[in-house]
Parts: C-alpha cells; structure tokens; sequence
C-alpha cells in the first residue's frame, strides 16, 4: 500500500503561492493543496501533481479528477434531473438534452485544464522552486512551531519586498553582495 509523503515548508509555499495564491477552482485564497490525478487513483505525490485550493473544494472533489468534480457540479447545478435523456420532458419546458449540456460545458472543462497546465508550469519552474528552496529549506516540515500559515505570511511579505521571485544573475548578484563580495572577484 503506497503512503503519502509529508511535504517540507518550502514545497508547501511553492504549491500555496502559485496562481497568485488563490484556489485553482473557485478563486477564493488557497488553503490546501489538491493532487490533480487523485493519490488515490495513483497520482503521484509530488509538486508536479499538486495545485492551491481552498479546503471546500478540496473537500468537495475528494477523489475525482478535475473534469469529472467540475462536469458533476455544473451538472447538478444546470439538471433539475427531469426529462429524458433526449431533453424532452413533454411540456415543451425547453429542458437541454445531455448532450447539449456535456456540449455546453465541454469549453469551460478546456479552460479550466489549460488553466491547471499554466499552474503546474508555475509550479514546475527551476527558478522559483529554487527561491522557494534557498529561502525555506532549513525550516524543514511543518511544525506546531513552525506551521505553514506562519511561513506563508513570511513568503507573502517576501515575495512583496523582492519582487517576485528574480532571476539567476539577480540571485547570484543578491549573494555576491551579502557576502561582501563584487561581480569582478
């Protein structure tokens, strides 16, 4: 039986800050982190598969795939569950057939998977996994003393003071200087 891996604070911020730290479903601030292909279906336990949401959507898609929860809630949301399949109910109600609605949502499921690939590529990226990484490592797991709500706010006000995260020859310039040191030595 495979087992969860604990995820280190700096890979917690790398995940909870991406997509400008907001969740990847409803947009509210991110909470948690989500496996894109449930763990449970055998997704992999790593950042590759991981996405920000907040706890209600997590909680919500459980071990559904992005666009099986999304098509479920929009179905649910549009089906009063009458008709037929065919979308007659025989009032002339107009009810949409379950073609119609798939159709009419198969665009937004599109969107919302391009959406996670600009994420994961956000996630992915060496040059901010490595700001997250130098800055965070040696704060190790999450603690009662060191939790990763404390740490984000850190990242936050971090992020805010440089920027973003810079680039290699900024980095490099950043830790020439801090150590007393000139681009010519």
């Amino acid at each position: 039986m495979r087992r969860r891996r604990r995820f280190m604070i700096w890979e917690w911020l790398a995940v909870l800050t991406a997509n400008k730290g907001e969740c990847m479903y409803c947009g509210d601030r991110s909470q948690t982190m989500d496996h894109v292909i449930p763990f449970a279906d055998g997704g992999a336990d790593e950042l590759t598969n991981l996405v920000p949401v907040c706890h209600d959507c997590n909680r919500r898609k459980t071990d559904k795939t992005p666009p099986v929860w999304f098509i479920g809630m929009d179905q649910t949301v549009r089906w009063a569950g009458n008709g037929t399949p065919q979308g007659r109910s025989g009032r002339g109600d107009g009810i949409m057939s379950l073609r119609e609605m798939y159709l009419s949502v198969h665009e937004e499921v599109l969107g919302l998977l391009d959406d996670l690939d600009t994420v994961a590529a956000e996630i992915a990226d060496p040059k901010r996994r490595e700001w997250f990484k130098d800055r965070y490592r040696l704060y190790g797991y999450p603690s009662a003393s060191y939790g990763v709500a404390r740490a984000r706010r850190q990242a936050e006000q971090r992020i805010s003071e440089e920027r973003g995260y810079p680039s290699v020859d900024e980095e490099l310039a950043r830790r020439m200087k801090q150590r007393g040191l000139s681009p010519a030595d």
